[in-house]
């Protein structure tokens, strides 16, 4: 029996200079739509300060890196400011009230994909005010399959030393990551916009968003889009957790129609 997916959209970040983070995101909550994906299955957590920040010469845009357009209309701000923070998020991964909002109510044959694009360090992913780190992450993930909360998952980590977030994950529990970086290396940030002065995507995100948008989701595999990371992305990405899930279509979890330029 087939279930529901549910997606966790997070930009760690705030301040100009992270423009990329939150373009990232909106980027991705566009793609989920597209493919039929409604919004109270999707979950945005964004500081919101881009957008319309003093700096940025198109008020009220935000620029994708896949298309050039303006991927910020419409992106629903269900936790912005000082609401993104590290508890909020396992809150609302876990499905617990106390976030305050809009939460993930998955059930045991429900899938989960979580993309995260922000700063890291060694075992922590940081949020504006404070950092998540790979205790809380990966103790709250072992729990809900202890709990029956989802069927499979899929995490997407963009950031500085990603791979460390992910230490502690007990294996056989359907979980599928891909960390940006191995444990020792850091980011790199790709298209530099001279109109704003600065970066739209890191190598990584502009990959993943890239492959998502453009390839047919009904051939590829999460194992090819793998691949077309590490062919794209030169600091390291790797692979966390589950060995079957990468073999399947990503269709699963995402129907979005396209071409097949990355398949």
């Amino acid at each position: 029996m087939s279930g529901k997916t549910w997606v966790l959209l997070v930009a760690g970040s705030k301040d100009w200079d992270n423009y990329r983070h939150q373009a990232n995101v909106c980027c991705a909550y566009q793609l989920m739509k597209k493919q039929g994906i409604p919004d109270e299955q999707i979950v945005v957590m964004m500081y919101d300060d881009i957008a319309n920040n003093p700096n940025n010469p198109f008020p009220g845009s935000i620029r994708s890196v896949v298309d050039q357009t303006n991927v910020y209309k419409s992106v629903p701000l269900d936790y912005t400011g000082n609401k993104v923070k590290s508890k909020n998020f396992l809150a609302v991964l876990r499905g617990d009230d106390s976030a305050g909002g809009k939460i993930i109510r998955s059930k045991k044959n429900d899938n989960i994909l979580i993309y995260m694009s922000g700063v890291g360090s060694d075992a922590n992913f940081k949020f504006p005010q404070d950092s998540l780190d790979a205790h809380q992450f990966t103790t709250t993930i072992n729990t809900m399959s202890d709990n029956k909360k989802y069927s499979k998952m899929v995490i997407f980590m963009d950031s500085d030393n990603s791979q460390s977030v992910f230490k502690g994950l007990f294996t056989n529990i359907h979980v599928y990551g891909v960390a940006s970086c191995d444990s020792a290396n850091q980011n790199r940030s790709v298209q530099n916009d001279p109109d704003r002065g600065i970066y739209l995507s890191d190598q990584f995100s502009a990959a993943w968003l890239t492959f998502i948008s453009t390839a047919d989701l009904e051939k590829a595999t999460f194992s090819k889009l793998f691949e077309y990371i590490k062919n794209k992305d030169d600091s390291c990405p790797c692979e966390i957790g589950d060995k079957e899930i990468p073999k399947l279509l990503i269709s699963n979890f995402l129907k979005l129609e396209g071409c097949s330029d990355c398949a």
